[in-house]
């Protein structure tokens, strides 16, 4: 016995009752206070060898109270995370972007981030807006930079130009961005019933929102941008273009007009329907998308939202932050760097309850904070 009660990790919990219940089958007088020993040492796992302490113990007056005990004999449990970040799953993000090479040329091109994303995002919109005037002509190849070549040459574009060089400039500059065909009712037939819009992730505002590069517009509700979410949500009476700085309203008798081309919409990626889906476009063109989905919220990611994963960081208990965001530079910790290629963070193990607030940081700062909260039980 001597030999097992030096491991004195085992030893409460399987050495000892087994030394209790050979005791007891050997007569010895002190079975019962190595049982009572091992209990206060933590003992709960009566079901391995219920029968054998049963065979041993059953007889006691008091074993119906004892077993109970030993039930009912957990610990505190040590470390319990009560609250934390999840990613909602969605459709995987595909950006509409040019390769590593293009962008940086485009960048050449095309105006400087400003202090915020949003900012930026409208000093593009109003840029590429006034860079030409509209036409009905259409490139050959989907290349901004290819589009400001023509355009300084004497070309004029239309909606789907606007929309190229608008996206693939808010994903140089580190603004997730996406091009949006949008269609009215019985889009199927007629003409002139699709339009081409952007939409882009605003690290300032937490939301998707709708870029019309033609007319160089946000729609907004109460001065609210929106994107197509809110813009497919219902009535849309309420919901009103404002132009970027710089740029002319659009002129009140088109505004209906506009609105009512939210009614069917596919962006980078992949296309949806509640009900039907209707893959013609003006008995013509045929619509096309890798994936084709019931909902669009299974295609709008909120990309301020992170996920943890749980590792050991020097023998301590530490959390691996994790984000869908695809321009993050890094997370915070309450306020604290943690770098984009190693964010670990070792858990404050100090008895009490833990709140700290986590966030990915973007070249534009920050995302909305999310909340990891945990306790400590003492020693």
């Amino acid at each position: 016995m001597t030999d097992v009660r030096r491991d004195v990790e085992y030893w409460p919990t399987l050495w000892g009752p087994m030394v209790a219940i050979a005791a007891r089958e050997l007569g010895l007088p002190d079975a019962r206070a190595i049982l009572d020993e091992a209990i206060a040492g933590g003992f709960n796992q009566i079901e391995p060898m219920e029968e054998e302490l049963v065979a041993a113990f059953g007889a006691d007056p008091d074993w119906p109270a004892l077993a109970e005990r030993i039930r009912t004999n957990s610990a505190p449990v040590p470390l319990v995370f009560t609250g934390w970040p999840t990613i909602t799953p969605t459709v995987p993000l595909t950006l509409y972007r040019l390769g590593p090479d293009r962008e940086h040329e485009l960048r050449q091109r095309i105006p400087g981030p400003q202090a915020g994303a949003w900012a930026t995002a409208l000093e593009q919109l109003s840029w590429v807006n006034r860079r030409w005037s509209h036409a009905n002509s259409h490139l050959e190849i989907e290349d901004a930079v290819l589009c400001l070549d023509r355009v300084d040459a004497g070309d004029r574009f239309a909606c789907v130009e606007y929309s190229i060089v608008l996206s693939q400039a808010l994903n140089a500059l580190g603004i997730p961005a996406r091009r949006v065909a949008v269609r009215q009712p019985e889009y199927h037939v007629g003409a002139g019933r699709g339009h081409e819009v952007s939409e882009a992730w605003i690290d300032d505002l937490g939301r998707w929102v709708v870029l019309d590069g033609q007319h160089g517009v946000y729609w907004a509700r109460a001065g609210q941008p929106l994107g197509i979410l809110e813009l497919q949500a219902g009535d849309v009476s309420d919901v009103v273009p404002v132009p970027a700085p710089g740029v002319a309203e659009m002129p009140a008798a088109e505004v209906d007009f506009w609105r009512s081309y939210f009614y069917s919409v596919k962006t980078t990626g992949v296309v949806w329907s509640p009900g039907t889906f209707v893959p013609v476009l003006q008995s013509r063109y045929l619509i096309v998308s890798p994936r084709l989905h019931r909902t669009a919220a299974d295609a709008y990611p909120d990309l301020s939202e992170l996920a943890i994963g749980i590792e050991i960081a020097d023998g301590q208990c530490a959390v691996r932050l994790c984000t869908e965001h695809p321009f993050a530079t890094g997370f915070l910790v309450d306020g604290a760097p943690l770098p984009l290629d190693n964010p670990l963070w070792t858990l404050d193990t100090s008895t009490g309850s833990h709140s700290v607030e986590v966030a990915t940081r973007t070249p534009y700062g920050h995302t909305a904070p999310r909340r990891l909260e945990y306790t400590v039980a003492g020693a």
